[in-house]
């Protein structure tokens, strides 16, 4: 499951402590006021045994009908049980009422008992060898508890709510801060890498974290600048050496009377050579799309023609294996762009679908056009693509057989830098279809505007 959002969390978490506090709070002021009406019910239960003991002394009040006097003139008594000198029952207005003798002997001076259904109060009152308990049902305490507990029950979902909301919008006003840093930090791109996170000048947890943010992109940006000045700076001091090697390698290969195995050698020196150029060509505009200096032509580009042409290239290279080529390209499709470099994209897709292709396969390259949108495709029949690999495919420098040797690859570079151009370009290169006997690979670019 997933999380949730930091801020539902805080709001949710506000809701529950504010609930689990009402109870707490509820409970508390609930014991307090049944406790104050027992204790004033325990009072008035004195009272009335006061009166009692006064009104037996009285001549005029012989037995024990007394009791039954008082309990009359009080409705809220519910009995009474009148002991002897030896604990015995002299009387009691009910027999149920009996059982209250057992009770009072391990108790305090007031305690509770319930009879039946019915909840009592009994208070126990001794003058001289008489003992009398009093009984009265703690209506009002039993009343006001219920009417606390059932108002707090109608306020909780109120407070629930005010404390949730309250909470949301307290985390809101908090987390804005990091909301702006966080869209702020979504636009810091490799071509950005100048730019830093807004500081508030404030001495708290934030402004310390954004601190130590932008000293962060600090060292990216010195690290990242000296990773490209290096690549960059490498291949171009490599392009002259190694074209004079070529040339030196090339002379060599028209001398007259070579011996075979020499000739062989220097082939095979000449094969590098040029796999060593287009390397150092490759990291050379590689460097310079990271430094953002490469120059675009967004002119219009007849995208059609292009593929044309490409499609004539793809059936010369497919020629050794032989492999079966089929182009379907419209005419009248244009895109806004640099033709150099958009050509480039299509013959790296191209060189691909043959490099890896089957003996005696099918290679398809397709233009589909909409309103808004061109679709450039490149399919092949090869053994497909492992899904555990596809993520790392325009990575630098990968490549699915790791021996890069010349049958079976190149340097991992072309499909990064494929993405670099198609990017610069405002599209995007993805892997269409991949199954054990057809790759595709699809070139989305905009149409130019204009038509």
């Amino acid at each position: 499951m997933k999380p949730l959002a930091f801020r539902w969390r805080i709001a949710l978490g506000s809701a529950l402590v504010t609930a689990l506090t009402l109870a707490l709070f509820s409970a508390i002021v609930a014991f307090v006021v049944y406790r104050q009406d027992v204790t004033e019910l325990d009072a008035r239960l004195a009272t009335d045994a006061r009166l009692a003991f006064a009104y037996r002394a009285e001549p005029k009040s012989p037995g024990d009908g007394w009791l039954e006097t008082l309990v009359m003139a009080d409705p809220d008594l519910g009995g009474y049980v009148l002991l002897g000198p030896n604990g015995e029952v002299r009387s009691a207005s009910h027999p149920a009422y009996a059982g209250l003798t057992k009770r009072a002997k391990t108790t305090s001076r007031a305690f509770n008992h319930v009879i039946g259904n019915v909840k009592l109060r009994v208070g126990e009152f001794v003058e001289g060898d008489t003992t009398l308990l009093l009984a009265a049902q703690p209506r009002d305490a039993d009343q006001d508890v219920r009417e606390l507990l059932k108002a707090y029950a109608f306020a909780l979902p109120f407070v629930l709510l005010l404390a949730g909301g309250g909470g949301w919008w307290l985390a809101g006003r908090a987390l804005q801060p990091m909301v702006q840093i966080t869209r702020k930090a979504e636009s810091i791109t490799a071509d950005r890498l100048a730019e830093r996170l807004p500081e508030t000048g404030a001495n708290d947890e934030i402004s310390r974290h954004v601190r130590v943010l932008n000293g962060m992109l600090d060292r990216l940006e010195r690290s990242f600048l000296q990773a490209g000045r290096f690549a960059a700076d490498a291949s171009h001091e490599l392009r002259t050496p190694l074209t004079i090697l070529r040339g030196v390698v090339e002379q060599a290969l028209h001398a007259e009377d070579l011996p075979p195995a020499q000739e062989e050698f220097l082939v095979n020196l000449q094969e590098q050579m040029v796999a060593l150029q287009k390397i150092t060509e490759n990291l050379l505009l590689l460097a310079r799309f990271d430094a953002g200096k490469i120059p675009l032509d967004h002119s219009g580009v007849d995208l059609s023609a292009l593929v044309a042409e490409v499609g004539e290239d793809a059936e010369l290279l497919a020629a050794p294996r032989p492999l079966q080529v089929e182009v379907w390209a419209p005419s009248g499709i244009r895109v806004p762009g640099d033709p150099v470099l958009l050509r480039r994209v299509l013959l790296n897709l191209v060189d691909n679908a043959v490099r890896y292709n089957r003996a005696e396969g099918r290679i398809k390259i397709a233009l589909e056009g909409s309103a808004r949108e061109v679709v450039f495709r490149v399919g092949n029949t090869g053994t497909g693509i492992p899904s555990d690999r596809r993520d790392d495919l325009f990575k630098r420098f990968f490549r699915l057989n790791a021996d890069r040797g010349r049958a079976t690859g190149g340097s991992g570079l072309g499909l990064s830098l494929c993405r670099e151009i198609v990017t610069a370009h405002n599209g995007r290169i993805e892997l269409a279809r991949s199954e054990d006997d057809w790759t595709e690979f699809a070139v989305h670019l905009p149409r130019l505007a204009s038509e």
